[in-house]
């Protein structure tokens, strides 16, 4: 469905509203098998962002601060009037700490899971010469602004393995939906614009004062073994090791932001601990729908 011209689903037909913002280059498609375990107890409201799928490009900057604005009016016009849970994963996380700051009356709690902190630019500070000539936040948006001038059909090619992974995942409409998702041009150079303006969102969010005083769960990978992928692309233990250790420790930060804070790991779970370890998500809802 779409409102605004934002392409949304609402999943579940009782219990209190979960609403998800999702990872930077991400689909509301990867979350499906996670919704599938707890849509018979709550109400699930997860979309696209601008540029994203079937939600029209935006000539708004994608800021934080433009991305909370754009889904807080997404719920004004789906008539939400009750407080919810908004779990932000990744560069979603980024966009639930501005959301948060701007309009904390319409939260009942927050989870962060494995969130990009406002306080990401530590990792880049630090000397790691094979690492950033791999994966550096100018590679990345380098690498985005070429897919984004890419054809369909060359991007079809690029992601083919990715395509026809995702055959054995989802349901026929869904497989097409998430086909015509990643070959689409405009999803690269929105995600470009995302990365291009990671500075100015933490920059936002640091002066749009503090952390409400909501409940918050953030929830951190395991940085043992989220380690291993960059020890396996030729990346020196000493770098892999020395990142996540910095990972780690901007979690905790996060995790202190609100006096009501609260900090997991996530045993066993790389990046998306929603695939990997589903039930610590699963429980940390949970505990947070029974607090008063």
């Amino acid at each position: 469905m779409q409102e605004m011209g934002l392409e949304y689903r609402v999943i579940g037909e009782k219990g209190p509203l979960i609403v998800i913002e999702i990872g930077i280059g991400n689909s509301f498609y990867s979350w499906l098998s996670f919704i599938e375990k707890i849509e018979n107890k709550y109400k699930i409201l997860i979309y696209h962002r601008a540029g994203y799928g079937k939600s029209p490009e935006s000539k708004a900057q994608r800021t934080a601060g433009h991305i909370a604005s754009e889904l807080n009016a997404l719920i004004d016009d789906l008539n939400i009037d009750e407080t919810f849970i908004l779990i932000g994963h990744s560069f979603g996380g980024l966009c639930a700490q501005q959301y948060a700051r701007m309009f904390s009356e319409r939260l009942k709690a927050v989870i962060l899971l494995d969130a990009t902190s406002h306080h990401f630019s530590r990792l880049y500070d630090l000397k790691l010469p094979v690492m950033y000539s791999l994966i550096s936040l100018e590679k990345m948006i380098e690498e985005n602004i070429e897919s984004a001038n890419k054809t369909t059909e060359e991007l079809s090619q690029r992601f083919s393995g990715l395509i026809e992974g995702s055959k054995a995942i989802l349901q026929n409409g869904d497989f097409e939906n998430f086909k015509c998702f990643i070959t689409d041009p405009t999803l690269f150079r929105t995600i470009a614009n995302e990365f291009m303006n990671w500075d100015q969102s933490s920059q936002l969010i640091e002066d749009s004062g503090e952390f409400p005083d909501i409940p918050l769960v953030v929830i951190a990978r395991d940085k043992e073994l989220a380690a291993e992928p960059f020890i396996e692309h030729g990346i020196p233990k000493e770098e892999a090791f020395l990142y996540e250790a910095v990972w780690r420790d901007l979690q905790i930060e996060l995790s202190q932001l609100s006096p009501r804070g609260e900090f997991i790991i996530a045993e066993g779970s790389d990046h998306e601990i929603h695939k990997d370890k589903p039930e610590v998500l699963i429980q940390a809802i949970e505990r947070l729908i029974l607090q008063k």
